[in-house]
């Protein structure tokens, strides 16, 4: 029995082996994007401190501040 999942038209009997695929389909589908998810906010999160840093970086940079 082969159909796609995503787009599928069937009368709703499925194998206990189809089900199964099915579900853990449905599980790496949900795994993945709550990885890419998880990798968006760090990303984000570091983006934001790297912004920061070189913001301050060029405003402490003063070539009329004297050498220590």
């Amino acid at each position: 029995m082969k159909f796609d999942h995503f787009n599928s038209q069937h009368d709703g009997l499925m194998s206990i082996e189809d089900l199964k695929a099915l579900r853990l389909r449905k599980q790496k589908i949900e795994s993945d994007k709550k990885a890419r998810k998880y990798i968006l906010d760090i990303n984000q999160r570091y983006r934001k401190i790297n912004a920061h840093k070189s913001k301050n970086f060029l405003r402490n940079m003063n070539p009329f501040k004297k050498a220590a």
